[in-house]
């Protein structure tokens, strides 16, 4: 049976407030009360040009109704019902993730996946041929259809949205007094369990220039001898355009490019996975994953490999962290470091991120703490494509 969320939104103008009181309603739970109706914004932009659904609702007028860090069910009359998390930004939840984006004075909300395409995803867009104005388009959809909008969870998701107040970080090394230049990179050598020693490196891009990290990380990697690189992040073209990278160690040696989306249930990012994979089997050791800084795409990628040779959850849940703590918390020019607490809560996104994604190919990682990671990962790459052989050569190239 096909699996697909079958969400199909109108473009009609209209928008309504349902009152819902104690005498009229049919229920006793004030979470079972729809209190907004919608429908998809007409002109459709963000549709076609981001995969994301804008709602013909003001967002003034959305939170007089629901606040930022409500949980709310979204329901498609007739077709689906997602529950997600109403945030100021895309970045207030995980790769992947279903949100609904309310900014004060907009004229409209946005549902959309950070570092995805819903429209897409649902159905209700395809992609489009190349050449195209928009990279999306719309497939054959009836309208209208309403959106209405319940309470789930009262302030369920604020916790998530504190520790956005953190996610501040610094563009120069001095805007970091305690630590290295290796950490002020985000460069290091990943010495989990089973892999080799000098094998595997991770950072922040050694060529992108955006976050002051670059020229840190390229002469890190000239240090460790990297000889083959995996960018998770740029197109080659778009690497080679970076000020500098003619004169950079990284311009010398191979590289991948992959230009993956930081969702790591797509099938861009699976395919491109492999494809990054395969390139570190057909070249030698040391290598470096990285993306632009080293957080996301390259946390979750070396999470992947970490477990396929062995580590522990909580060898793996450190590593990841490590990034966070090496970045996050910049105040007035200085960082200050995480509480326990606070690292405690940005340690399991990777847990979040893997479960995510080894389920949504049909691995079964739910029990994190005591599943064999190092079997379900082989089944996850089996499932993403590659071979046991090039599973079995991966290993052996890690391993060295």
């Amino acid at each position: 049976m096909e699996r697909k969320w079958r969400i199909l939104l109108s473009f009609a103008m209209a928008l309504f407030f349902v009152a819902c009181s104690n005498a009229s309603s049919s229920s006793d739970d004030e979470e079972d009360q729809v209190l907004l109706s919608t429908t998809v914004k007409k002109d459709g932009i963000d549709m076609l040009s981001f995969g994301s659904l804008n709602l013909d609702v003001a967002a003034d007028s959305f939170l007089a109704v629901f606040e930022l860090g409500d949980i709310v069910t979204v329901m498609v009359d007739g077709y689906d019902t997602l529950e997600v998390p109403v945030v100021p930004d895309y970045d207030a939840v995980s790769p992947g993730e279903l949100l609904l984006r309310v900014v004060s004075g907009k004229p409209h909300v946005t549902l959309g996946i950070n570092f995805g395409q819903l429209a897409v995803a649902l159905g209700i867009a395809e992609n489009a041929p190349a050449g195209s104005e928009y990279p999306y388009r719309l497939k054959d959809v009836k309208l209208p259809i309403e959106v209405n909008v319940a309470l789930k969870d009262k302030g369920g998701f604020k916790e998530n949205l504190e520790m956005l107040e953190y996610q501040n970080y610094g563009l120069v090394i001095d805007n970091y007094p305690d630590l290295s230049v290796a950490d002020f990179a985000n460069f290091r050598e990943i010495a989990t369990t089973g892999m080799g020693k000098g094998v595997l490196y991770r950072s922040s891009s050694p060529i992108d220039p955006v976050d002051g990290r670059n020229t840190y990380a390229d002469s890190l990697a000239k240090a460790a001898k990297v000889a083959t690189f995996i960018n998770l992040t740029d197109t080659d073209k778009g690497a080679k355009a970076y000020e500098g990278f003619d004169k950079s160690y990284y311009a010398t040696q191979k590289v991948v490019y992959l230009s993956l989306p930081a969702s790591f249930t797509t099938n861009l990012f699976k395919e491109g996975l492999v494809k990054g994979l395969r390139f570190m089997i057909e070249n030698e050791a040391p290598y470096l994953v990285h993306c632009q800084m080293g957080k996301d795409r390259a946390g979750f990628v070396s999470a992947v490999l970490e477990a396929l040779m062995g580590a522990s959850a909580e060898e793996v849940e450190k590593d990841y962290v490590k990034t966070y703590d090496n970045y996050y918390n910049v105040v007035h020019g200085k960082q200050q470091r995480l509480t326990e607490s606070q690292l405690d809560w940005f340690q399991a996104l990777i847990v979040r991120n893997m479960k995510m994604a080894y389920s949504d190919a049909g691995v079964d990682i739910e029990d994190f703490e005591n599943v064999d990671l190092a079997k379900a990962t082989e089944s996850y790459l089996e499932k993403l494509g590659l071979k046991k052989d090039e599973i079995k050569a991966l290993k052996e190239r890690l391993s060295k």
